[in-house]
């Protein structure tokens, strides 16, 4: 019960009474913020940035992750009255940081007051790069500071506008990378949020297991060269993940979401560690079971360089396995090719087009029976979703094999 009580604070079920305005014409209604000043941030997990560690949260839903999800509506809370509370994101490179700033909250909320950022090369001596006395907004505010080269940043909320509450919804910072991206590697065992995982890559190509009381979740999906997206499923239940491993490989953090990456869909926040493999976690077709349970299976093993030709050595393990399905036959399946991070509509269209006469030459050249075979660039028009986020861009760019219906 306490913690129903509590998410129903979060999500404004118990704000504080403030005197009603007095009587005016309507205003209009306010436009939802777009994420243009997410995207600038290096702290965004869909640019890599790994939550290494923290201090706290009122419940996982609110977690600090939630503060770098690139999602201007979702928000990092506070255990009731215990403040401060930090967080350390790790970068997939060394950076060098000129702006910071946070996505706050208006006077109807619980506006931060003081956030302190600092850095760090090694994740354990920080230095103070900028405090700031954040306005009662909730527009993305931008603050100079540093410059500064770092390859950790720690956030820290001091204290708040309005007792016991604080919903921070981003945490930004600004610059530039120095070095090319060397996020790690997620193969082998991990205790995530306290349950035994197990992830095998090869190649481009990652599968999984979570064990969760007596059903595991059975993961299939791709790292991109930055980021893991993940098809999963479990009994019935079914949806997407997005992973970052910092360097090193022995830190990860991730979010999942029920059958749909959308926030209303919003799963839990994961954080893991590297750890001993313990008794073997079963693996599972994943395919099949999507395929049979969803009609659609994103096929995140296969890796497109930035031309749309296919990297033929990191996909090897997915076309070997589509290719064998193939060759059986592919009457009433389609390959359907989405994009949504080129510069124009046009652009995602012919980028999808290239993706999909690089899949199909090559499955061709592998013997899989292509008759009643459709391959659908579809680009970024008539989305399954429409992304607002870095990490829905992510997600739903993809190559997905389908069931016709």
């Amino acid at each position: 019960m306490r913690r129903i009580a509590i998410l129903l604070l979060l999500l404004g079920c118990a704000k504080p009474q403030v005197p009603a305005p007095p009587a005016a014409a309507p205003a209009p209604a306010a436009a939802s913020p777009t994420d243009a000043p997410e995207r600038q941030s290096l702290l965004d997990i869909a640019r890599g940035a790994t939550v290494v560690s923290r201090t706290g949260e009122a419940i996982l839903d609110v977690s600090a992750l939630r503060a770098v999800d690139g999602e201007p509506g979702s928000f990092w809370t506070n255990p009731p009255g215990d403040l401060p509370q930090s967080m350390v994101v790790e970068l997939p490179a060394r950076s060098r940081i000129d702006r910071v700033g946070i996505r706050g909250e208006s006077n109807r909320g619980f506006p931060a007051n003081h956030v302190q950022f600092d850095t760090s090369d090694d994740g354990k001596t920080f230095t103070p790069l900028k405090e700031i006395h954040a306005a009662v907004s909730a527009d993305a505010q931008w603050f100079d500071a540093g410059p500064a080269d770092a390859r950790f940043v720690r956030v820290t909320i001091i204290d708040s506008v309005r007792p016991d509450y604080v919903r921070l919804h981003s945490a930004l910072a600004a610059g530039r990378e120095l070095e090319p991206p060397h996020p790690g590697d997620i193969d082998g065992c991990w205790s995530v949020n306290g349950r035994g995982t197990a992830f095998v890559r090869k190649g481009a190509r990652v599968v999984g297991t979570m064990q969760i009381g007596n059903l595991p979740v059975h993961f299939d999906g791709g790292f991109d060269g930055l980021i893991y997206r993940l098809n999963w499923i479990r009994g019935n239940d079914f949806g997407l993940a997005l992973l970052s491993v910092a360097p090193g490989s022995e830190r990860l953090s991730g979010i999942e979401w029920h059958e749909e990456a959308v926030p209303l869909f919003y799963g839990d926040s994961w954080f893991g560690q590297k750890a001993r493999c313990g008794t073997a976690l079963a693996m599972t077709d994943s395919v099949g079971a999507l395929l049979r349970r969803v009609g659609r299976f994103s096929l995140y093993g296969l890796h497109f360089r930035p031309d749309g030709s296919l990297d033929l050595q990191a996909s090897a393990d997915l076309l070997k396995e589509l290719s064998a399905m193939l060759r059986k036959g592919g009457g009433g399946l389609r390959f359907v090719a989405h994009e949504f991070r080129q510069s124009t509509p046009t652009a995602d269209r012919q980028y999808t087009q290239r993706e999909l006469d690089a899949l199909r030459s090559q499955l061709q050249a592998a013997g899989a029976d292509l008759n009643g075979v459709e391959f659908v660039a579809q680009g970024s028009d008539s989305p399954r979703q429409q992304p607002d986020t870095t990490s829905m861009r992510a997600l739903y760019s993809s190559v997905d094999l389908e069931i016709r219906r």
